[in-house]
């Protein structure tokens, strides 16, 4: 909160006359208008150049705006404050109110129409729904913190109500105003006008952004690198793409605690929950949630890119979970922990359900590593836990600890399992029990101790579904 120079210089002396050191009087600096009260030796009760309370910028007056997104432009700016160039903290979140918290038509906290402001900053924002008309492109260096991303309650409709902070579009039937027609992106970690090659260190923390139900996207990093990352962000009632890494994001994240969830609404086929195109390699994805409330949507996550780990993945009414290299190679990528929880219904009628799905449409897909493909308990007889169409392999298990793909070669791919429901390739210190079945029909097994009574290679025969030595 905003102190007076009278109070605090007041508490101060007092505290000092309570502990009996010898007082000696100055003076305190008056405040700037926006800095918060601090103290040192030298100057005793001052102002802090590196956290501005945006809350004192909001009226009518001279150096003030009617919302949030012009007072914090006019502190970023230079127009209402001094503002440091190596950046600060601005507060706004003593900003309350649906007029304060409604940006106007080409407003941002960094852009007034055609003029865009590029300074670094950390934005708190305020608790509440702040109602946005176009993109927010944030500029290098940029932190957005909201008060939380936790809803109440999973609209039907008809709005949010959020306990943090909601970033919900411009929707006329809604909320009285129209997203720009020129713009499909809720947020966008950077542009290249802003930051030539590439930005770093811009990130997206604690909020929701909330949709309502348009063909939006969610938050768009194509230009962000190092120590760039979301964390903790709800993605809800967005029909675009909910989080889109692409172009020149390599090197970013992590990005973690991400829920998608598009609402009452009705999905299309080309809604996707996170999509990974092109890149050269992220920190990964860790910690997500997505939900198509119709099971409309065909894939939640488009894994078209190389060197990446996706963690903690929860698929709840898309047809496919995961789909690697439909649209680019995806080479060397992690997946840990995968639950396809959900069922088949909706316009796809009765499609079966897959939770990884690795394609053969001509893209290269190698060297990919999934640790634990899951069915969630009470799923649907009709999911399918891995399709690999490269290998021609589909493994409707419950669980699949481990499946690795390795590289093609000679006609084939190197692959192991530990699914007794496909080939694969086994090694052991005993020979196999001949007699037991419970292999998949092809599958070889290495002794590593053979013995004259036991042989050092075993085939699965195609006939009996039992171990055979190969003599």
């Amino acid at each position: 909160m905003k102190s007076t120079s009278t109070f605090a210089y007041s508490w101060v002396l007092s505290a000092i006359a309570l502990i009996g050191l010898p007082l000696t009087v100055r003076p305190a600096e008056a405040q700037n208008p926006g800095n918060n009260a601090v103290y040192n030796s030298s100057n005793g009760v001052t102002f802090s150049l590196s956290f501005i309370d945006a809350s004192v910028f909001i009226g009518n007056g001279n150096n003030q705006s009617s919302n949030i997104c012009g007072a914090i432009y006019g502190i970023l700016s230079g127009a209402f404050y001094n503002y440091p160039a190596t950046g600060a903290v601005i507060d706004a979140r003593g900003i309350g109110g649906s007029t304060a918290l409604t940006c106007p038509t080409g407003r941002t906290p960094w852009n007034n129409g055609t003029t865009t402001v590029n300074v670094p900053s950390t934005i708190l924002l305020p608790a509440g729904t702040i109602i946005i008309p176009g993109t927010w492109v944030l500029p290098n260096y940029t932190r957005l913190i909201g008060a939380g991303d936790a809803l109440d309650y999973l609209s039907t409709g008809t709005g949010t109500v959020s306990v943090g902070t909601t970033l919900q579009a411009c929707k006329s039937s809604i909320n009285g105003c129209s997203f720009n027609p020129n713009e499909t992106d809720m947020i966008d970690l950077g542009t290249p006008p802003l930051c030539a090659p590439e930005c770093n260190s811009v990130s997206v923390e604690n909020l929701t952004l909330d949709g309502l139900g348009q063909s939006l996207n969610g938050i768009v990093n194509a230009n962000a690198q190092t120590g760039s990352h979301v964390d903790h962000v709800s993605l809800f009632q967005l029909l675009g793409t909910g989080l889109s890494l692409s172009g020149n994001a390599s090197n970013s994240g992590p990005y973690s605690n991400i829920t998608f969830d598009t609402g009452g609404y009705s999905g299309v086929p080309s809604t996707v929950c996170a999509s990974i195109n092109g890149l050269n390699g992220t920190r990964g994805i860790h910690g997500l949630t997505c939900i198509s409330q119709t099971n409309d949507a065909q894939a939640a996550v488009l894994l078209d890119s190389s060197n990446n780990s996706l963690e903690d993945v929860r698929i709840v009414g898309f047809y496919d979970g995961i789909r690697v290299g439909a649209n680019a190679n995806a080479q060397s990528n992690v997946l840990v922990n995968i639950i396809g929880d959900t069922n088949p219904t909706g316009a796809l009628g009765n499609a079966p359900i897959i939770v990884v799905h690795t394609t053969s449409v001509g893209h290269t897909v190698s060297d990919l590593s999934i640790m634990g493909a899951n069915i969630a308990p009470g799923g649907s007889s009709q999911t399918i836990t891995i399709q690999d169409d490269l290998t021609g392999a589909q493994l409707k298990d419950t669980s699949v600890g481990i499946y690795a793909l390795g590289e093609k070669a000679s006609g084939g791919y190197s692959r192991f399992t530990t699914s007794p429901n496909a080939v694969t390739w086994g090694v052991g210190v005993n020979a196999p029990n001949t007699g037991s079945g419970g292999c998949s029909p092809g599958s070889l097994y290495s002794n590593a101790n053979p013995s004259p009574n036991s042989p050092a290679l075993y085939v699965c025969s195609v006939a009996t579904g039992n171990w055979l030595a190969v003599k």
